[in-house]
């Protein structure tokens, strides 16, 4: 019997999961305002061959989550107990319009129509859905489900030739009658409010929906939601925010895009094997979309978990979303003049390879903060100490995450503690002194607060992150460590103050010292100060 239960998404780190994306084979549509229809029958698999009658009817719903939470062993699961005759458990559909609505079994349904079509997350159905984009962690998980499948004979079009041979063996004569099986169904009666119930309802009974996944599907027309959906998958995949405006919809994937790129790139970087991580972790994770939803959340002040929020009819309030979203990503990373560049090891990633949301969204909040209270400079007058601070003395984030917990939870006394050491520094103290301001109630310093490898993989991680830190380059303005495939061309001697253009006249610097930094001495008419650096 085949039998799938949805993974657990609470955790303090973010640990990867392989997993296949079928988002793309039943297309979505909106259930409000269409009209029901009595439904009945059942499906035969080759009725989800693109070009046939049902496929070309059927639906999910705007509600339903993404169809990418399934592993290649649970996809090939499921077709090898179809084909050999095993229980499948019932998909639950509702019919409207003239339209077939997928209300529970959209995975299901999903691993039928992709092993029909041989299209597991790259063939040609996912290429147009994700606009020829589709990341390669993607086309690595289709290539390895396609490679087990036909591993173990599964492959749907070997199969169907069974009946042409001549003679055949018990088990291919009942392989035989086991596909022509149909999927039973069961069908929702009632209105659109029903069918939505109907999902909540049976999600919540059998695996505890995740809260954040509920979250957004009741609130799913929230420009907080449809932005965070946008940003999380770079304006690929279906596009919720399609009915809005043309001139809109072209900023939000734009804005998407940009914030993708920032902040989820090199999007398949892993720390066993890398040494450049994202800051914001793998958008592919389980956790991913509820990242980019405190992300939204914190930048634009909406109280997280707010209830009845006005829905966007035009697009105009996602775009100025994301627009304010960017407006603070683009200084925490990336390429853009304003960049910091932060250095992920540094902030973002844990000892052992362990991406840290709590970290990630409360250095964003204090960088928006320090853009409000204009004290970029004086962040970059003193970053490089700071940043030896927080990765020295037994880890001042870890123990704060060991202590508070992980997400939100930690947030503020995260937060806190960055502008305990700044001011602390800005004021002339020494990090003892520091030490010794900074409350019990935030952190209790120990001697080693790091992460403990717990397998051979995480010690690969902590070997890789220690590396990343020895060896990284330092800005030569703010003596800090920089990421070099995000490092400014910086001329040593302004253009236009005489300085030319040979090697030995430029230097790597982060974007934001190499322009912003600049900038606000130019200004001041004063001469950059010259920051010693901290090793």
């Amino acid at each position: 019997m085949f039998l799938h239960r949805k993974s657990n998404r609470q955790g303090m780190a973010i640990r990867q999961k392989e997993t296949v994306n079928l988002d793309a084979l039943i297309q979505r549509d909106d259930v409000e305002a269409k009209k029901p229809k009595a439904g009945k029958g059942v499906i035969q698999v080759t009725e989800l061959t693109v070009g046939r009658h049902f496929y070309g009817l059927l639906r999910k719903p705007l509600f339903q989550r993404e169809t990418n939470d399934w592993s290649v062993d649970n996809v090939v699961s499921l077709i090898r107990s179809f084909r050999s005759g095993h229980l499948i458990p019932a998909v639950i559909l509702w019919s409207a319009d003239g339209s077939t609505f997928v209300i529970d079994g959209a995975h299901r349904l999903s691993v039928f129509v992709a092993w029909v079509n041989n299209d597991y997350g790259d063939g040609a159905l996912s290429q147009a859905f994700f606009k020829h984009q589709i990341p390669k962690s993607q086309r690595e998980a289709a290539r390895k489900c396609r490679e087990q499948i036909k591993a173990e004979g599964l492959e749907y079009a070997e199969l169907q030739q069974l009946t042409l041979l001549p003679s055949r063996t018990p088990e291919q004569l009942a392989w035989s009658t086991n596909i022509a099986q149909p999927i039973e169904t069961q069908w929702v009666v009632g209105d659109a409010d029903v069918a939505l119930q109907s999902f909540l309802d049976i999600n919540q009974r059998s695996v505890e929906i995740d809260p954040t996944e509920r979250y957004m599907i009741v609130e799913r027309k929230a420009p907080n939601i449809v932005a965070a959906r946008a940003l999380v998958s770079a304006g690929r995949g279906h596009a919720y925010w399609g009915a809005f405006d043309v001139q809109h919809v072209t900023e939000i994937e734009k804005y998407a895009k940009f914030i993708y790129d920032a902040i989820f790139e090199p999007e398949n970087a892993q720390p066993h094997t890398h040494t450049e991580l994202q800051p914001a972790g793998m958008a592919q994770t389980a956790n991913g979309l509820r990242l980019a939803l405190e992300l939204v959340s914190i930048v634009t002040g909406v109280k997280g978990g707010a209830n009845n929020m006005t829905a966007d009819v035009d697009g105009s309030q996602t775009s100025r979303v994301l627009a304010k979203v960017w407006g603070v990503v683009k200084y925490v990373a990336g390429k853009e003049p304003a960049s910091l560049s932060l250095h992920p090891a540094v902030y973002f990633w844990g000892t052992t390879g362990n991406h840290r949301p709590s970290m990630f969204l409360a250095v964003v909040s204090f960088v928006q903060e320090l853009i409000q209270k204009d004290e970029l400079a004086k962040f970059t007058l003193h970053r490089a100490k700071l940043e030896e601070i927080l990765i020295g003395k037994g880890n001042l984030g870890q123990q704060i995450l060991s202590r508070y917990g992980g997400w939100k939870r930690s947030l503020e006394p995260i937060k806190s503690l960055l502008w305990q050491i700044l001011d602390g520094l800005d004021a002339g103290k020494s990090e003892a002194e520091i030490f010794t301001g900074i409350s019990s109630s935030t952190v209790e310093i120990s001697k080693d607060g790091n992460d403990k490898p717990a397998n051979w993989k995480e010690t690969r991680s902590a070997t890789r992150i220690k590396a990343s830190l020895a060896s990284a380059q330092r800005c030569a303005i703010c003596k800090s460590r920089l990421v070099l495939s995000h490092a400014s061309d910086d001329h040593i001697q302004r253009r236009t103050d005489g300085g030319h253009s040979g090697q030995d006249n430029a230097q790597l610097t982060h974007h934001y010292c190499n322009h912003g930094f600049k900038e606000h001495y130019a200004q001041l008419r004063q001469p950059i100060p010259d920051i010693s650096s901290p090793v």
